[in-house]
């Protein structure tokens, strides 16, 4: 059996039941809730190095053949973006000191050196190779999403939140946030466009995708959420209140296109098994979290039963995807 980079979507849906586990814990100040996170965090991170061994072992044959498949591509970004969430997990369930701060901040350079360069290959493939209708899908967005996901790891990572970085690299890595996110978004708006297109004129395209749009939005919202914490290095300002209001805009998007993904997800429940049912888990993850932001800074109710109610989504849809994985494991062995 070979592991190609659509596998890493099984270790970051296993993250985001962590993650679940995590908020939820706060929100309801519950011990229990954050040491369940724990044990699945490490569950998360065994399964990561398992598919990434195997997915160098599939690359040292393949890589030529992968390189030129976009949507392979595209899933190739979750690398970057798992070691965003695995240094977000060590912080919030281990802890750090400044030593292993620094080394943090060396995974996050590796991180965004990946995915940045996945970025600016999918772009050159783009308007360079023959696109066909069935490379086309919100499967493109991913490198985009990843690029801003940055934030997963730069946000604990830095002052506030912790002492240890340097004024000086915080500046640089807040710098990288900002020009993430305008990159982010006007490859949503671009890329969205099409793939938009191509999901409502070609009937083969895969429904699950369309939660993808989801995970954009959602990513948006927690950086600009993130960004007013950074207005005591006096370098670039971003008002609080306007953050707020921003993610609102963004969080009116994210649950109509929910709703809407969520109910193609039960339509389409009996579909034949395919790993591409992860891409409902880890966008619902990203929203979920940006629910837990909002009620962070706005104790609006609205915002804690939303995410109760994703968190309810995301781990019904863990349980359908797994199984799914499971079929898929005893087609290509059996």
């Amino acid at each position: 059996m070979k592991f190609g980079s659509e596998w890493f979507s099984v270790a970051i849906g296993t993250f985001a039941l962590s993650l679940v586990s995590w908020m939820n814990s706060v929100i309801f100040s519950t011990p229990l809730l954050f040491d369940i996170g724990k044990v699945i965090y490490f569950i998360g991170l065994a399964l990561f190095v398992l598919i990434l061994i195997g997915w160098v072992i599939k690359e040292l044959n393949d890589w030529k053949e992968d390189m030129n498949d976009l949507n392979r591509i595209s899933f190739t970004a979750f690398l970057g973006v798992l070691l965003f969430i695995i240094g977000f997990f060590f912080i919030t369930y281990i802890g750090v000191n400044y030593e292993i701060a620094y080394l943090l901040l060396d995974v996050y350079f590796i991180g965004y050196a990946i995915v940045f360069s996945i970025n600016v290959y999918l772009g050159y493939r783009l308007f360079t190779k023959g696109v066909k209708n069935n490379e086309i899908s919100y499967t493109l967005l991913i490198p985009s999403i990843a690029l801003s996901a940055n934030v997963i790891l730069s946000a604990p990572l830095l002052p506030p939140s912790l002492p240890y970085i340097s004024e000086y690299f915080t500046k640089i890595v807040y710098f990288i946030m900002l020009f993430s996110v305008g990159i982010t978004f006007f490859q949503v708006v671009f890329i969205g466009s099409i793939a938009f297109l191509s999901q409502i004129t070609y009937r083969e395209s895969p429904k699950p995708v369309i939660m993808i749009p989801v995970g954009a939005a959602s990513v948006l919202a927690i950086n600009i959420l993130t960004f007013p914490s950074f207005n005591y290095l006096h370098f670039l300002y971003f008002p609080q209140k306007f953050a707020i209001t921003l993610s609102v805009f963004l969080w009116g998007f994210e649950i109509w296109n929910s709703i809407v993904a969520l109910i193609i997800a039960v339509k389409h429940i009996r579909d034949r098994p395919s790993l591409t049912s992860w891409a409902y888990v880890f966008p619902l993850a990203i929203s979920s979290f940006s629910n837990f932001m909002l009620y962070q800074d706005t104790s609006l109710l609205v915002f804690k039963v939303v995410e109760v109610v994703f968190s309810m989504a995301i781990i019904l849809l863990y349980a359908y995807s797994l199984r799914n994985t499971l079929s898929v494991i005893k087609f290509l062995t059996f």
